[in-house]
């Protein structure tokens, strides 16, 4: 190996070290049993009780159903991306369809297109029949038009 690639290589070598955040070669030696903790006692912090209430709704839907999720924050990124992965996680097995993209576009078409709405800590005013209720959820099934 010539002086020139000997010293390209160690030039190449520094900018791969240099260029990786300390941060990074912290994490496999800190002790993260603090925040799984807290992760596993309060995964949901600001809705504790959406778990529940996708639970319910899987107990009164059944696997293949189309699903659309209404919840307070109805802006991707200000909580919406939460409770659509989250819906899809606890809903696996239906179709839990979005009704906002991750730019904020409302999404009409997923909302007429679902078999049931699942509305949770706000208020829904179209025509449906309620197929379940409690706390501050309720599973819609739309009445058709």
């Amino acid at each position: 190996m010539t002086l020139r690639q000997t010293f390209s290589l160690l030039c190449l070598a520094a900018i791969v070290v240099l260029g990786v955040a300390s941060r990074l070669l912290e994490l496999p030696f800190i002790d993260r049993a603090q925040s799984v903790r807290a992760m596993a006692r309060y995964p949901d912090r600001a809705w504790p009780d959406f778990p529940l209430f996708l639970q319910g709704v899987r107990e009164h839907t059944k696997p293949g159903d189309t699903i659309a999720v209404i919840v307070p924050a109805m802006n991707w990124d200000g909580g919406y991306s939460y409770a659509y992965y989250r819906a899809s996680y606890f809903l696996t097995g239906r179709e839990v369809l979005p009704l906002v993209t991750a730019d904020n576009a409302r999404v009409q078409k997923n909302f007429l297109a679902a078999k049931y709405i699942a509305v949770f800590g706000v208020g829904l005013r179209v025509p449906a029949d309620i197929v379940w209720r409690e706390g501050r959820g309720a599973l819609l099934r739309l009445r058709q038009r």
